[in-house]
């Protein structure tokens, strides 16, 4: 692993308003195109470039205009007025590029009515598929008008959000390129959103993993806050540990002294239950269908309770907050009740604990993992009252 550090020079140190141009290498390291309708920006002329920042400009102070302000809150404080939430508009969906989509910002106020309080927004910021990076290492002022749109209307709804940079696959498989190119983004969204309400929060990185080990992380941690401090020195940010967030790994996360850190992790277990036929995950699991029944039997009970308990003990010994990231159910083999008894009771444990937590996902389709059916324009509710304890 030749990654020690981000890099703190050239590319990375560049705040939002900085011409600061990222190397042809870098972007093809991390298969950021340098030619075509994104790498055309290289060639901007000066007048360009000033446009594109009056652009930059003219979105955050329509963002910022009005509204409530920032006001410090501790992050115990804001994940005990979490509650329950949901994941929505994954950084794959057509809303962010103008492709084919279901979202209509109409939902969040239906999130909202429905009993959530919290909404997560998983951003793929420089990723192959959904590149919304220029090679000066700014964000696109159209992809930063649709993000202000979904913030607006969750803060209008008075929902907490979390701005996830979910772009873990490709950092994970070159962790170098992502070395060089997630300090940008943050650069870019912690200045964007430096003046929204408490209600805002970060993540740095969704599910570390492979490349991206718990030294490489631990590493990494500092610089990213550091970034985000400059223009938001109280704002709660959140932070898991490596192997897709997993709670087996919070021993080995280790974090500044800094108080506005909530920590999260991830659920899915048992994998052979939750993602049962899910065709990203393996053959020993893809093979499973409708074969793994969860019923929460006295076992099932002892191994979830035991799990949680281990993630309640650290935080009490690590004097940190709680935030449940992800959970949920992959849909196409597993039973309804099945998903419903596992849903309700991952949800009892975090509530029992006093962690947060997201359930995964909004809207992903009949056969994913779902809480409402846009076709339908209506709730899977078995499953949104299991996450909502109704």
């Amino acid at each position: 692993m030749k990654t020690a550090h981000m890099l703190k020079h050239g590319i990375a140190v560049c705040a939002m308003l900085m011409a600061c141009a990222i190397s042809t290498e870098v972007h093809a390291q991390a298969g950021v195109p340098t030619s075509g309708a994104t790498g055309d920006r290289d060639h901007m002329t000066t007048g360009e470039a000033q446009d594109r920042v009056t652009d930059e400009i003219k979105s955050y102070n329509d963002f910022t205009s009005g509204g409530p302000k920032y006001v410090e809150i501790s992050a115990k404080d804001e994940v005990a007025q979490m509650g329950a939430g949901v994941s929505v508009i994954a950084g794959w969906d057509g809303y962010w590029n103008g492709g084919s989509t279901k979202f209509k910002l109409s939902q969040i106020r239906k999130i909202k009515e429905a009993g959530f309080t919290t909404i997560r927004i998983p951003l793929s910021t420089f990723d192959k598929s959904a590149m919304h990076m220029d090679a000066q290492g700014h964000l696109d002022p159209k992809y930063l008008h649709k993000l202000d749109a979904v913030v607006d209307a969750a803060i209008s709804a008075k929902l907490f959000v979390i701005i996830d940079e979910h772009d873990y696959d490709t950092c994970s498989k070159d962790a170098d390129a992502c070395a060089a190119i997630l300090p940008n983004v943050w650069y870019e969204l912690s200045d964007h959103y430096k003046n929204a309400p408490n209600s805002v929060m970060f993540e740095l990185l969704n599910e570390p993993h492979d490349k991206i080990d718990a030294a490489t992380w631990n590493s990494w941690i500092p610089d990213l806050l550091a970034i985000v401090r400059q223009t938001n020195p109280t704002r709660n940010v959140i932070v898991g540990p490596t192997h897709w967030n997993s709670s087996a790994d919070l021993p080995l996360l280790q974090l500044p002294a800094d108080k506005h850190i909530i920590v999260t992790f991830h659920y899915y277990e048992p994998m052979t239950f939750t993602h049962q036929g899910a065709t990203w995950v393996g053959p020993e699991i893809e093979k499973e269908r409708g074969e793994f029944h969860w019923t929460g039997t006295p076992d099932q009970m002892a191994k979830l309770n035991g799990d949680f308990d281990k993630i309640a003990d650290w935080a009490k010994a690590n004097d940190r907050p709680i935030l449940l990231g992800e959970y949920g159910t992959y849909a196409k083999y597993s039973a309804m009740d099945d998903r419903v008894a596992w849903t309700r009771a991952v949800s009892k444990a975090a509530a029992d604990r006093g962690f947060a937590r997201i359930a995964w996902e909004f809207a992903e389709g009949p056969d994913g993992f779902t809480l409402y059916d846009p076709d339908k324009n209506e709730w899977v509710e078995p499953i949104k009252d299991a996450v909502l304890l109704k």
